[in-house]
């Protein structure tokens, strides 16, 4: 991203903002039991991933800090040629909406992208995933792999996304508060959920496999 959106959730919530720290002492005081699951068996209490990164044990209003010091609003492609250079992996671009960018982005060599826009957190009012996703398939389907994410929180979503055009989806939300509420079982749970509830869908609107989805199923799931 170019820039930071305007995260009023994230203010709203105690991640961001003034008097932050107090918000988050006030929340964890309104849920004593996951406050004492957190505190003492969610040691250490930093953001591990970026602490090696910068060397030195990471707390969340650091992580703030680094990550708006670290957006460049001279971002472009060459910046992922610049990437590319010396890194000859699969490459997915996301934040897609455009079946310009997309067409782009099999030019560049891509090997998919991310249709998404960022749960909606980056710029209120912006084309949902779901309402850019035809365009896109329409446009670039077959020559690289199509993933989608933002607004998935079923089973009968991921067969929307697969219906509209995509060739996978992600899952942000939903895993996150599966794996906060119960750890690996309860995302465990949350996959056999979704699965249960695609082939409750699939079966509903006559498909016997995920190639069978198709566009004209949406008359039957909408």
């Amino acid at each position: 991203m170019p820039v930071p959106g305007a995260r009023y959730r994230d203010m709203h919530s105690g991640m961001s903002g003034k008097n932050a720290a107090i918000r988050r002492v006030l929340q964890a005081m309104y849920h004593p039991e996951w406050a004492f699951d957190v505190g003492v068996f969610g040691k250490p209490h930093d953001l591990g991933n970026i602490s090696a990164y910068r060397g030195e044990v990471t707390k969340l209003e650091d992580y703030i800090g680094w990550l708006s010091n670290n957006f460049d609003p001279s971002i472009s492609w060459k910046d992922l040629e610049w990437i590319r250079e010396f890194w000859d992996g699969p490459m997915l671009i996301k934040g897609i909406l455009d079946p310009n960018d997309a067409k782009d982005a099999v030019k560049f060599g891509a090997d998919g992208i991310i249709v998404s826009n960022h749960g909606g957190r980056q710029l209120d009012g912006v084309l949902s995933s779901t309402k850019a996703l035809p365009s896109i398939a329409d446009a670039v389907k077959g020559d690289l792999k199509i993933v989608v994410d933002s607004g998935i929180r079923s089973g009968l979503d991921v067969v929307r996304m697969l219906a509209l055009g995509a060739d996978c989806t992600m899952l942000g939300r939903s895993y996150i508060y599966a794996l906060a509420a119960k750890g690996q079982a309860g995302v465990e749970n949350l996959i056999d959920l979704y699965e249960q509830e695609m082939r409750v869908a699939m079966t509903l609107c006559g498909a016997n496999t995920l190639k069978d989805l198709t566009r004209e199923s949406l008359i039957n799931i909408y």
